[in-house]
C-alpha cells in the first residue's frame, strides 16, 4: 500500500482509490463513534482535506492512515465545537449499549461498547484496535505518552472483556479491518463514493 500512496501522490485516481478502499472502512467506524450519525459528513470532509494535501504528505501507509486520522479526530473536534459540546471529545453511542447486546455481539454493538468507555480509554482502545494505528502514533495524536496509551488500552479492553462477560454477550468474528461500521448508520458510504456518488 505504500506504493499506491506514492502513486496517489503523483495523480494516480486507482491508486487513490485503492487508499479510499484500505483506510475508509476503518475511519467510518471511528467516526461514528465520536459523532455520531455526523459521521459521513466528516468523512467526506476529511477526505477532501487529505485529496488537498497529498501531494506534500511524506511517509509509508502506516503513517498516511496516521496522518488521515489526525484529519478526522480534528474535523471531529471541529463538527462537536459547533454544536457547542464542551470539554474533551468523547465517543459518543448511536444508542446505549446495553440495548445493543446481541448473542453473538453485533459489529455496531462493539462499537456502541467501546464509545461507551470513559472517555480516555474509549479513544485509546478505538486508534489502537479500530483504526489499527501502533501506540507512537496513538501517544502523538492524543497528546500523551506511549506508556499511558499502553495503559488506556490496556484498561479499557479489560472493561469491554468484564462488560461482555456480565452481559453474556460473544464477539461476532470480523474482517481483518476490525470491527464493521454500525448498520444503523444512515446514510453509510458503500464502496468508493460519498454521500454524493463520487469520489472525495
Amino acid at each position: 500500500m505504500s506504493t499506491a500512496v506514492r502513486a496517489a501522490q503523483s495523480g494516480d485516481e486507482d491508486a487513490f482509490r485503492r487508499l479510499y478502499r484500505a483506510v475508509q472502512p476503518r475511519l467510518l467506524r471511528y467516526l461514528w463513534a465520536l459523532v455520531g450519525e455526523a459521521a459521513d459528513q466528516v468523512a467526506a470532509q476529511t477526505w477532501r482535506e487529505i485529496a488537498d494535501g497529498l501531494a506534500d504528505f511524506r511517509g509509508d501507509f502506516q503513517r498516511f492512515r496516521g496522518w488521515a486520522t489526525v484529519i478526522a479526530r480534528n474535523r471531529a473536534l471541529d463538527h462537536l465545537s459547533g454544536r457547542r459540546t464542551a470539554g474533551p471529545i468523547r465517543a459518543r453511542p448511536a444508542q446505549a449499549a446495553d440495548d445493543r447486546m446481541a448473542e453473538p455481539l453485533s459489529p455496531d454493538a462493539a462499537i456502541a461498547l467501546i464509545a461507551a468507555l470513559p472517555a480516555e480509554q474509549s479513544e485509546a482502545v478505538l486508534l489502537r484496535v479500530v483504526m489499527g494505528l501502533d501506540d507512537h502514533q496513538t501517544a502523538e495524536i492524543l497528546g500523551k505518552s506511549a506508556e499511558a496509551v499502553q495503559a488506556a488500552a490496556c484498561q479499557g479492553v479489560l472493561s469491554l472483556a468484564d462488560r461482555l462477560d456480565h452481559a453474556g454477550g460473544t464477539p461476532r468474528a470480523d474482517d481483518e479491518t476490525g470491527p464493521a461500521a454500525p448498520a444503523s448508520a444512515p446514510g453509510q458510504w458503500h464502496g468508493e463514493h460519498d454521500a454524493e456518488g463520487e469520489l472525495p
